[in-house]
């Protein structure tokens, strides 16, 4: 679905990304693990074309984007979905509104099945009849939930979460990595999960690669992590600094 080559970025006087390889099978979850600041939403914006890399190619289905101008991006990202940290929802519209924007920016105008994919959207994620509620009078884990289903309304072939269980509580957690799994399985799409956190990283992956000083520095499955007596992999599974007290 996506193949990542060779791929720079530098920010300010910060080299982020220096050389990553990387391939996201279709069908499958990719969980890229790190570090905070390590660079894996930098890593996951590329993906969009949300950044344009130094040096290095992104191709989705074959087709290199690193060059592409923002208007050429709009059938890219039909394609490939992201879901934002904040859910990225606008304060001032409802639920379905929210939802709608994405279909109507498309071109979609018949209200009828932007009713139809909204309600369909908001079911997936366990928030049916609920079009009529402000972002502000929802949880941090329903306005998860809600950017998700925005990603989810356009259909996209690939969804990218960015660090999706951030500031929520375990049960909430808990919740999110259950729906990403089951969305996977439903659907049958390709995805991408961007986190530090492990409990995260074990439910919902297929496949795990773990960012290291701007290199892809592991790939494997979650029993090649498990097993691997790799110091930086251990501490970094573990919770541990790896300094001496």
């Amino acid at each position: 679905m996506i193949q990542v080559i060779g791929l720079h970025k530098t920010l300010g006087v910060e080299k982020v990304l220096c050389g990553i390889d990387l391939i996201v099978p279709e069908g499958g979850t990719l969980v890229v693990l790190g570090r905070s600041g390590s660079g894996k939403s930098v890593l996951l914006k590329h993906l969009v074309g949300l950044f344009q890399p130094d040096a290095g190619r992104v191709l989705v289905n074959g087709e290199d984007i690193s060059g592409l101008k923002e208007r050429q991006l709009g059938p890219i990202r039909k394609k490939v979905g992201i879901l934002f940290q904040s859910g990225a929802l606008f304060d001032s519209m409802s639920v379905g509104e929210n939802l709608a924007f994405p279909l109507r920016e498309s071109g979609m105008l018949d209200p009828e099945l932007i009713r139809e994919r909204v309600a369909e959207a908001l079911g997936m994620v366990d928030l049916a009849g609920e079009e009529g509620k402000m972002p502000e009078n929802l949880s941090g884990g329903m306005r998860k939930r809600v950017g998700l289903a925005r990603t989810l309304v356009s259909r996209p072939a690939c969804i990218l979460y960015d660090e999706p269980t951030t500031g929520l509580d375990p049960i909430a957690t808990d919740s999110i990595n259950r729906l990403i799994r089951r969305l996977q399985k439903r659907l049958r799409s390709t995805s991408v999960v961007v986190t530090h956190d492990m409990k995260t990283a074990f439910h919902t992956a297929d496949r795990i690669a773990f960012l290291h000083e701007g290199r892809i520095y592991f790939e494997g499955t979650v029993e090649d992590l498990r097993a691997s007596e790799d110091p930086v992999l251990v501490n970094f599974i573990e919770g541990r600094s790896g300094e001496s007290d």
